[in-house]
C-alpha cells in the first residue's frame, strides 16, 4: 500500500533509530524523525498488512529501500513510525526497520525539505503469510482495534457450531488468509466438524487469537492441535513453582496436557524435573513470529530450553507422556467414534499432540468399520482438498 505525504521545511532528517510519517501539518526542527507530513492513512489497509514488509521511501527522483516487520500490536493513528529496534509501542507501526531517517543522503534531506515535494512511502508484504483465526464468542462486543479491522476483512467466516465448515474456509486456509470464526458458547462444545478444522488450521501452522481471553492459554492450546478440554491449567509459574514437589508430580503423571505461563528461560528446570521420565516429553512453545494471535512449533523438552530461552513470558504446552495418555483408556472409544463418522486422519491429528501415534491408533482401531465417508483413503496420506494439494 502507499501513503501519501508532504515535504516540510523543517524535516532534518537526522534520527538514527526512527523514521516517521505524520499527519500533522507543521513540525519543528526538533522531529529529526519525521520525513513527511500531512499523510493520509488507510486504516484498513494498514490493518491489514502482515509480517515482514518491504519498505521503500521515494520524493522525485530520490528512492531509499529497506525492510521491517510490522508491529502485530499497533494501532492506527496520525503517525506511522518505523523503528530499528525491536521496541513494540502502540505507535510502532514496525520494528526492526533497516531504514530510519539517518540513512537518507543529503540530496534526499533537501528534496523532503521542499514543501511542495510529494513524499511517497509504499509499504508491500514480503513474506509468506499464515493463515489467521480469529475467535468470537457471539453476544459479546465485536472486537476492537485491528483485531476488529481484520474480523470485518476477513478472507472467510466459519460457524464453529454448524455441522459442516464451507470451502471458502478451508481455501482461505491454505492461501494464509484471515478466518473469522464464531461460537456460541465455550469452545468445548464446537461441533465434530468444527474441531477436526481446528486441528486442521493447527496442523497447516495457523495462528489464533480468541476474543476476550486474557491468559493466551486458549489460542496456545488451538494452536497446538489440541481440544481446549481435558486440560491442566498450572496458570503463571516459575522454576521455584516447577521445581516443588507437588508440580513436579503433577508434571510427570497428568494424563492430560499441561498448559502454563513462566519466562522461557525456566523450561530447563522442568527439563531437569522430567529428567528421568521414560521418553523425551514433547512441549510447544511459541514460534517466534511476530504477528497478531498464536502461533507454536512442538520440540522435545531436552531441545526447548536453548531454543526459546530469555526472560520473556510465554505460554506452553506440555504434552503428556505416552503412557499416561493410554492410561486415560480412549481405545474402546476409538472403534465408536470412526463408526459415527469421524475419520481415522481426524482422529490421527487430534490425538498425535497426546503422544498417540498413528500406529497406536489403529492398533486400536483393529478391525473396526471403516468410516463410510472415509473412502478407499490411504492411512498415511488421507484425503486432501485441492487448496492444500497445490501448496507448496
Amino acid at each position: 500500500m502507499k501513503i501519501h505525504a508532504r515535504g516540510h521545511g523543517h524535516v532534518r532528517a537526522t534520527h538514527a533509530k526512527t523514521l516517521e510519517f505524520t499527519g500533522e501539518r507543521e513540525i519543528t526542527p526538533r522531529a529529526t524523525c519525521v520525513v513527511g507530513v500531512a499523510a493520509a492513512f488507510d486504516q484498513e489497509g494498514l490493518a491489514l498488512l502482515r509480517g515482514p514488509v518491504a519498505v521503500r521511501l521515494a520524493a522525485g527522483p530520490h528512492v531509499a529501500t529497506g525492510t521491517a516487520v510490522v508491529n502485530p500490536h499497533h494501532e492506527v493513528t496520525d503517525r506511522l513510525v518505523l523503528r530499528r529496534s525491536d521496541h513494540a509501542s502502540p505507535d510502532t507501526f514496525a520494528f526492526r526497520s533497516t531504514l530510519v531517517a539517518s540513512d537518507l543522503d543529503p540530496d534526499f534531506v533537501a528534496a523532503l525539505g521542499d514543501p511542495a515535494t510529494e513524499v511517497t512511502l509504499t509499504l508491500t508484504e514480503s513474506g509468506p503469510r499464515r493463515p489467521l483465526v480469529l475467535v468470537h464468542r457471539r453476544g459479546l462486543p465485536e472486537p476492537e482495534g485491528r483485531p476488529g479491522l481484520l474480523w470485518r476483512a476477513a478472507d472467510a467466516s466459519v460457524d464453529l457450531d454448524a455441522a459442516r465448515v464451507p470451502d471458502e474456509a478451508r481455501a482461505a486456509l491454505a492461501d494464509g488468509g484471515v478466518i473469522a470464526a464464531s461460537v456460541s458458547g465455550p469452545l468445548e462444545g464446537v461441533s465434530q466438524a468444527a474441531g477436526a478444522w481446528l486441528a486442521d488450521a493447527a496442523a497447516q501452522g495457523a495462528r489464533f487469537e480468541v476474543t476476550g481471553d486474557a491468559t493466551g492459554t486458549v489460542p496456545a492450546l488451538l494452536a497446538a492441535g489440541l481440544p481446549v478440554a481435558p486440560v491442566v491449567h498450572l496458570g503463571r509459574t516459575d522454576r521455584r513453582a516447577l521445581a516443588s514437589a507437588p508440580q513436579a508430580e503433577l508434571l510427570r503423571t497428568a494424563p492430560a496436557p499441561v498448559v502454563f505461563r513462566a519466562p522461557a528461560a525456566d523450561l530447563a528446570v522442568l527439563a531437569e524435573v522430567l529428567a528421568g521420565s521414560a521418553e523425551d516429553r514433547r512441549i510447544a512453545v511459541p514460534d517466534g513470529h511476530a504477528d497478531l494471535g498464536h502461533g507454536v512449533r512442538w520440540l522435545p523438552l531436552s531441545e526447548a530450553a536453548e531454543a526459546v530461552g530469555g526472560e520473556e513470558e510465554g505460554v506452553f504446552v506440555l504434552a503428556p507422556p505416552e503412557r499416561a495418555a493410554w492410561n486415560v483408556d480412549l481405545r474402546p472409544l476409538v472403534p465408536l467414534l470412526v463408526e459415527q463418522g469421524v475419520t481415522a486422519r481426524t482422529l490421527s491429528t487430534v490425538l498425535r499432540p497426546f503422544g498417540i501415534s498413528r500406529r497406536d491408533l489403529y492398533d486400536a482401531l483393529g478391525d473396526a468399520p471403516a468410516s463410510p465417508s472415509a473412502g478407499p483413503e490411504n492411512p498415511s496420506t488421507g484425503p486432501r482438498n485441492k487448496g492444500s494439494r497445490d501448496k507448496k
